[in-house]
């Protein structure tokens, strides 16, 4: 279903993972994403690069099962992992399961910064687009448990929308994310409408803050695999 949900009514409220944004959530992340499916398809490769027989592929905020789809897809039923997906957003998850029904995918609803939430004999972890939208306060916190949850050699895949490190790069950079929108068949009363209701919902760092983190949660290394202006892919070695 094409995404028109800021060019209805102005939202009242911040943005939310409700019911009405999970209906439109594919065409939104193809529409404002850039390079979204070529970003997706390099996760999966390095998902089938390094995930291990008997471990666990967890997808943290996995939303309405895309990347998930795609991954069963490309490893094959026979491949010997538990694959997990996870999300606190009841709509999305209704919308994977039927999306991902027949497939061996455990869906399980959470908020990836409560302190119960664990990562467990995992070889992989995709992080893709969802560290924005964990309160900054938490975010250490949750790469910390997933550090701990990887096996030896286990790899963080992270892909987020970043701020420039400079004021001035970070405004063009949103200069020209907003002419891609725009190309893409966006309205400025929409892109206008949905940077209002993202105002302290998403909230970017630099890629420094990201690598920094990363580091302070206890990977040993980090490669940056993909950048696009505000946009980057980082791989993280336990």
């Amino acid at each position: 279903m094409k995404d028109e949900f800021f060019a209805k009514e102005a939202p009242c409220e911040k943005f939310q993972f409700n019911a009405e944004v999970a209906k439109v959530f594919d065409d939104m992340l193809e529409r404002s994403i850039p390079l979204y499916r070529e970003c997706r398809d390099l996760a999966i490769q390095f998902c089938m690069r390094y995930a291990q027989p008997q471990s666990r592929i967890y997808d943290l905020g996995c939303s309405a099962g895309s990347f998930l789809e795609h991954l069963t897809d490309r490893l094959g039923a026979a491949f010997p992992a538990e694959i997990i997906g996870v999300d606190n957003s009841v709509p999305m998850l209704e919308r994977a399961r039927k999306r991902l029904k027949g497939r061996s995918v455990r869906l399980e609803e959470a908020d990836l910064a409560d302190e119960c939430f664990e990562v467990k004999s995992a070889s992989v972890v995709i992080l893709n687009y969802t560290l924005q939208f964990v309160p900054p306060s938490s975010r250490l916190a949750l790469l910390q448990k997933i550090h701990s949850g990887l096996l030896e050699q286990g790899r963080l895949i992270l892909i987020e929308k970043i701020k420039g490190e400079h004021p001035e790069s970070d405004a063009v950079f949103i200069d020209f994310y907003h002419e891609f929108k725009r190309r893409m068949g966006y309205s400025e009363l929409e892109i206008s409408r949905k940077r209002d209701a993202l105002e302290e919902v998403l909230i970017a760092r630099t890629l420094t803050e990201n690598i920094d983190l990363l580091h302070e949660a206890g990977f040993s290394r980090t490669e940056i695999f993909f950048k696009w202006n505000n946009f980057a892919g980082l791989i993280a070695l336990k």
